[in-house]
Parts: structure tokens; sequence; C-alpha cells
């Protein structure tokens, strides 16, 4: 256990944002809210904030730490309401130390979040928000107010504090309307699947305290706040430079489509080093399935400070 780090980018005003920073002992590296982190054991840690959380959305992305990209999952707390409960896997879905980043949000943030559970259902989520099924894993998240200027950032995550037991995946794009945001929720296998619960939000441009990019397979941006730069390294090694100083700040990154299209190609997102303090490194992988080499595909990143 370890107290609490509060360190939001110097260059970034912050206004009411929850996350953390872990390394993959259990260390918090930096974060806002945060009284400690437990360590349970291999791939099993708890994130206790200053506040109850149990009404609020849990986004995390890993950092690099292996040859494949870790899955995360994350859920309401095991110890206590104030808490946000996470686990690391490989992805075989055996239990894995790993780095990573979590962000918790509750609709007082300017951050729209929507909770889906195991049967598709709507359980929370920011004032206004609703949630439509479209059959066989698929769904649109609807908000009151446009969201096809931001980010959009998924995680697949306990809609209560019990267990996520199987490895899968979520990926978002473009609704068909400006206000909504199409999901899709599939095995390791790349194939559509049903009965997977997942935390998703949206990071946009006029929200204090947060960056974000939407970057295209090519390393070009699609959207992202005034003055972000983006270039692509190496295959499926991208970085995103912003023009204030993200020291500190919790990083996410989902695989999404720019537009409204289906992200046909799985991938797994990591968190990477990357130069200059306004900088973020975003590594994409292939699915271990299909060798979990390096690949170029498009991808939304949020930065929360």
């Amino acid at each position: 256990e370890v107290g609490s780090t509060e360190m939001p980018g110097p260059g970034v005003t912050a206004v009411g944002h929850l996350y953390a920073v872990v390394s993959q002992v259990g260390v918090l590296q930096s974060g806002k809210g945060v009284t400690q982190v437990h360590r349970f054991g291999t791939g099993r840690y708890e994130v206790t904030f200053n506040t109850n959380v149990r009404s609020c959305g849990f986004q995390a992305t890993t950092t690099n730490a292996y040859s494949q990209a870790l899955d995360v999952f994350t859920a309401s707390g095991h110890l206590s309401a104030q808490g946000v409960y996470v686990e690391t896997k490989n992805q075989g879905g055996g239990l894995t130390d790993g780095p990573f980043n979590l962000v918790v949000t509750c609709g007082n943030d300017g951050i729209p979040f929507v909770v889906v559970g195991y049967g598709a259902n709507y359980l929370r989520g920011s004032a206004g928000t609703s949630l439509s099924y479209q059959g066989a894993g698929r769904y649109t998240v609807n908000f009151p107010t446009a969201v096809n200027g931001c980010a959009f950032l998924a995680t697949v995550a306990d809609s209560g504090n019990a267990l996520v037991y199987s490895p899968s995946y979520v990926f978002t794009a473009k609704g068909s309307t400006a206000t909504s945001i199409y999901i899709e929720t599939k095995n390791p296998g790349g194939g559509l699947q049903d009965g997977v619960p997942f935390h998703v939000a949206a990071v946009c441009p006029s929200v204090p305290g947060t960056r974000y990019a939407v970057v295209n397979a090519n390393g070009t941006l699609s959207r992202a706040n005034p003055g972000t730069k983006s270039s692509r390294l190496a295959t499926g090694k991208f970085q995103i430079t912003h023009l204030q100083n993200i020291t500190g700040c919790a990083r996410l990154a989902t695989r999404g489509s720019t537009g409204t299209g289906v992200p046909f190609n799985p991938a797994r997102m990591e968190i990477a080093p990357a130069a200059g303090s306004g900088a973020s490194g975003v590594w994409v992988r292939e699915l271990a399935f299909f060798g979990a080499n390096f690949t170029n595909q498009s991808f939304h990143l949020g930065v929360v400070c």
C-alpha cells in the first residue's frame, strides 16, 4: 500500500478528475484523489480514492511491460465503495503483473460515461445517457450532447464488483448521429461476442484537465485538441505530442475507427515511453491469437490530469 500522489501535469488544469498510474508491483506512480493502492497478489490490485465511486465508470489501459500486450479488466472495489478493483492478465486469461493507467469517470467531471452489463443492459451513466442494443455484440451508446468530435475510450469491466473471467475485447467508432458512439464486443478470435460487460467514456475537447487524439493507421490525426501532433515512428508504434506538459497524467487508448466504420481487425493497445513532457506513446499489437505483432491500426487516445 502507498499513499496518495497528487500529480496532475503542471501544464493542464485539473478539475475533479480521479485517476491513477500504477506500476506492475502495485506502487502508485502518480494520481489524483488516490488514498492507497493495494496489491492482492499476481495481477490483482485495488486503487482506493477519497470518495465513493460505486456509481462511476472505470477505464484502464496497460503500460508496455512484455512482448505481448496485457489485457486489463476493472470492477467496483472489493475492499470498499471507494475502491476500483483491477486485474491484469495475459491474453490466455492468466493473471500477470502489469502496470496500468486507470481513470474514474463519475459524471461530475465533464466526461460522459456509460456502464453496460452482461445482459446488454444499461446500468448507470452520466445524466441523459442511454443504450441501444443492436444484437450480437453490437451497441449504440447515446449521449445528450454531441460527441462526434471526441475520443471514445472503452474497457471490458464488470458491472458490479465481481471478476471478469473470460478474455474479451471492446472497440469503438462514431455512431450514426452526432450524439452517439458505436460499440462492438469481440472474442479473442475477432468474432462478435455477446455477454461482455463494458464501461465507455468520451473525452471531448472542451473538458479541462484532459487532452485527446483520434489517430489514423498511418499516424496522421483524424481529430485532436488544437496544436496536437502525431507521428508513426515504426510499424504499430505511435507518438502523440500535446502542447501542454502531461507528466504524471493518466493515458488511455482504445482500438477504434476514426469514422463510423466497424473496427474490423482486433488489436490490443499499450501505453509506451515517449520523448518529451507533452508526449504520449501508443503501441498497437495484434492479438496473441494472430501472433502479437505490431500493426498499423487506428485508435483513440485520452489523457486525464
